[in-house]
């Protein structure tokens, strides 16, 4: 795995009154994993970089490289939308299988005025249904974990027919009313167990900065 600063400096927390939140976070991803920084004056850059490398070496028209950047600014158009601090994909192949990936890192705000709650506000607004949110104890911290699977409709106007399983996992910022989030997901339904397990252990690499 390598290592990645999370937010380039930027800093996440919000200042306590007698300890400082950390500055910035760390997270070691697997080799293949493209980091997108969430930047709308950066990332137009870095994604037509991705695209046009990771098609090369195909017959990919300009109209196909042309969508799949489309697609891919508008995920990370949604995601900065939501407080998304960054974002990383992976499409490779693993011994002749095809994966698919990704991971938002994600800075949640109190609205102004109103304290942050405890991590168990957000497991019990979670927990509905056949939800699947238990507490996990990362090296971070203490976090809720949320798997979850996301079928499109019927009439998708996107055409889409894959489940997409997620994994979130929210931690309270040291030291500050902040959340951070973790969103990992994956439409590979046959490998969504063993692509979860990863996501675990890329979890569990979280590191605070000071």
């Amino acid at each position: 795995m390598s290592a990645e600063p999370g937010m380039g400096g930027k800093g996440v927390g919000g200042a306590s009154a007698s300890v400082a939140p950390p500055s910035d976070y760390r997270i070691a991803v697997p080799e293949g994993w493209e980091r997108i920084l969430l930047d709308p004056d950066r990332w137009t850059h870095r994604i037509d970089n991705l695209v046009n490398r990771g098609l090369r070496r195909t017959k990919a028209t300009p109209q196909l490289k042309a969508a799949l950047a489309e697609r891919m600014v508008a995920q990370a158009e949604a995601a900065h939308a939501n407080g998304g601090v960054e974002m990383y994909l992976v499409n490779q192949v693993i011994g002749q299988v095809p994966v698919s990936a990704g991971l938002v890192v994600t800075v949640l705000q109190p609205p102004p005025g109103v304290e942050a709650g405890d991590l168990s506000d957000i497991a019990l607004s979670l927990t509905s249904g056949d939800a699947d949110v238990t507490a996990a104890d990362l090296p971070a911290g203490p976090a809720v974990r949320h798997r979850y699977v996301r079928r499109p409709a019927p009439d998708d106007p996107d055409g889409n027919k894959l489940s997409v399983t997620h994994l979130d996992l929210y931690l309270a910022v040291p030291h500050s009313g902040q959340r951070l989030l973790l969103s990992f997901s994956t439409p590979m339904e046959p490998l969504a167990d063993a692509l979860v397990t990863l996501f675990d252990s890329i979890a569990r690499t979280l590191q605070w900065m000071a």
